[in-house]
């Protein structure tokens, strides 16, 4: 039996709220009335994880910037296997490596969701109930989601790396519900 929020084109949680449970599409669709989903939080910068421009382009840079309530500052989990695929709430696209790159410094964008590994990631830390200090190991490269240089600045970009302890290689994932401000 479909709950009500699941008639309405939000996934129903059930039990513990794990990362996972929020796959729903919204490419060509109304986003839901509450445009749920996660802001990524960098642990250096303590900035969010977004599109330049909230742009709904392929290939758009990601970027960091001081959080907001806009939608192409959300993101879904949605499970793909072992991994999951990052889906942007704004543009329906997912997080991905620029073209498939394993290399140090390959830039992340968004792209439309195939089933390709450079656009899953592996979710590792210290918390995956609570989704706070871990790692987004893209499963191409098995590098780390971070942002160029370690920046703490206004719109660092967001690149892979070899994963470390440096905190510019951690993200929280903050839920974020309601009405989006864009």
């Amino acid at each position: 039996m479909k709950s009500f929020w699941g008639r309405c084109g939000v996934a129903a949680l059930v039990g513990v709220a794990v990362p996972g449970v929020f796959a729903v599409p919204v490419h060509g669709q109304e986003r839901g009335l509450l445009d749920l989903g996660y802001q990524l939080v960098n642990a250096n910068s303590g900035k969010c994880l977004t599109v330049t421009a909230g742009g709904l382009a392929d290939n758009a840079i990601l970027i960091q910037k001081r959080c907001t309530r806009d939608s192409s500052y959300r993101w879904r989990f949605e499970r793909a296997g072992a991994d999951y695929r990052i889906v942007n709430v704004r543009s329906g696209k997912c997080l991905t490596i620029a073209g498939d790159s394993a290399e140090d410094n390959g830039f992340a964008i968004q792209h439309v969701c195939g089933g390709g590994p450079a656009g899953q990631w592996q979710v590792s830390g210290r918390s995956l109930l609570t989704f706070k200090d871990v790692q987004l190991e893209n499963a191409h490269s098995h590098k780390c989601l971070t942002i160029a240089g370690g920046s703490a600045g206004e719109n660092g970009v967001a690149v892979q790396y070899n994963c470390d302890a440096e905190s510019s290689r951690r993200w929280t994932a903050k839920l974020t519900v309601g009405p989006a401000l864009d």
